[in-house]
């Protein structure tokens, strides 16, 4: 009659099977630190473990868990259309409300930039720009919802669109 395995033992080589099944499933193996085998049999309770005394196993560390995402108020959005070769590009862009749309000219050529429609009172553009020269920006922030067409004051035939959802 063979001797029972005492159950620190077992519960190592479940340990260690554990830890064979892991790397072959992630394709690293573990690396342990041995434990040495008991010079005598044991009897009884197992002796005291420290955490010197554990395997320890290298690869994938377990992954803490995260703290929700945080919800704040969006930070302003930028956008950029490119003028060049006459046309806008892109010719369409659609952006969030509060995003700003910077237009740069890489023409030699000057252009502007002009909205089609006039602002809720009826007097004036939503935006327009002065005549910008080469290397030169117009911005403007969009804050309301809606579709805005817009052309080249100078060459009438550029035209564009903003769509802010």
């Amino acid at each position: 009659m063979s001797a029972p395995i005492p159950k620190w033992l077992a519960a190592a080589g479940a340990a260690l099977l554990l830890a064979v099944l892991i790397a072959g499933c992630t394709g690293t193996p573990p690396s342990t630190t041995p434990v040495p085998p008991p010079s005598t049999p044991m009897l009884g309770n197992p002796p005291a473990t420290t955490a010197a005394s554990q395997p320890t196993l290298v690869g994938t560390p377990p992954v803490a868990p995260t703290a929700p995402a945080m919800t704040t108020p969006a930070a302003q959005q930028a956008a950029a259309v490119t003028i060049k070769n006459f046309a806008f590009s892109p010719a369409s862009i659609t952006v969030a409300r509060g995003t700003t749309v910077t237009w740069t000219n890489e023409d030699a050529a000057s252009h502007t930039i002009v909205n089609d429609a006039t602002d809720t009172v009826g007097v004036g553009k939503i935006f327009s720009s002065n005549t910008l020269g080469n290397g030169q920006t117009f911005s403007f922030t969009f804050n309301d919802p809606g579709v805005f067409p817009y052309h080249c004051g100078i060459h009438t035939f550029m035209k564009g669109t903003i769509t802010v959802a």
